[in-house]
């Protein structure tokens, strides 16, 4: 008997099952890539969405933290205020005031008083005055208990003579509520401290007439009340 063709059957067999284990582990590292692939694709599924235009047009979203959600909202629910408390004409004050309202406390009543204190209604049908705002910059506190934040703004007065602008600073804290139709953002403003600048007239004097932080004498000063 030849041994030798036994020794070859046998390094045969050992080299079998040396490319078996090597084809093996081939396969599991393939399949490991694989699974590791899949996983980053799908939570990557997970934190985007696609969101498709009316054009066709396909568009990649990224999920944010809660926290971060709410400050944006915090943000266009203090600008929505400055909007409408401080820009209108005779047709819109009404609106206005009271869509504002209903985004601060009892804030609000004290500051509606100051324009009932100085007609602010009958000067704009009698002086046929608008006012306009510019929002310049919002700062908004998440971290501070309760929410706080600042606005900076221009309120400019218009009038067929002229016009007459001053800046405005309001510090202000915000808290949660309910949300509904007319509180979408489910927040309030709390506190509202205004600063306002010397007026810049450009042919007319109208805010110093009609605005309740100009006015004269015993009229209210919003920026002497907290």
């Amino acid at each position: 008997m030849d041994l030798t063709k036994f020794k070859g059957a046998d390094d045969a067999v050992k080299l079998t099952v040396r490319l078996s284990i090597g084809y093996c582990f081939l396969l599991t590292a393939a399949f490991v890539s694989c699974l590791i692939y899949l996983t980053v694709k799908i939570e990557k599924a997970y934190s985007q969405a696609l969101v498709i235009d009316k054009n066709g047009e396909v568009y990649e979203t990224s999920s944010l933290p809660a926290g971060a959600m709410r400050k944006y909202e915090y943000l266009n629910h203090v600008k929505t205020f400055v909007t409408h408390w401080y820009a209108f004409d005779e047709s819109t004050y009404e609106g206005n005031i009271s869509l504002a309202l209903n985004l601060i406390g009892n804030k609000g009543k004290e500051l509606l008083n100051e324009y009932n204190d100085v007609n602010m209604l009958n000067s704009l049908i009698q002086k046929n005055i608008r006012y306009g705002v510019t929002i310049k910059d919002v700062e908004i506190h998440t971290n501070t208990i309760p929410v706080s934040g600042k606005i900076l703004f221009t309120q400019t007065g218009y009038r067929a003579r002229g016009s007459v602008s001053r800046d405005i600073e309001a510090e202000f804290t915000l808290y949660d509520v309910s949300r509904s139709e007319d509180n979408a953002h489910g927040a309030k403003i709390e506190d509202w401290i205004v600063r306002y600048s010397e007026p810049v007239e450009n042919g007319d004097d109208l805010l110093r007439h009609t605005n309740p932080s100009f006015a004269d004498g015993d009229e209210p000063n919003p920026e002497n009340s907290n």
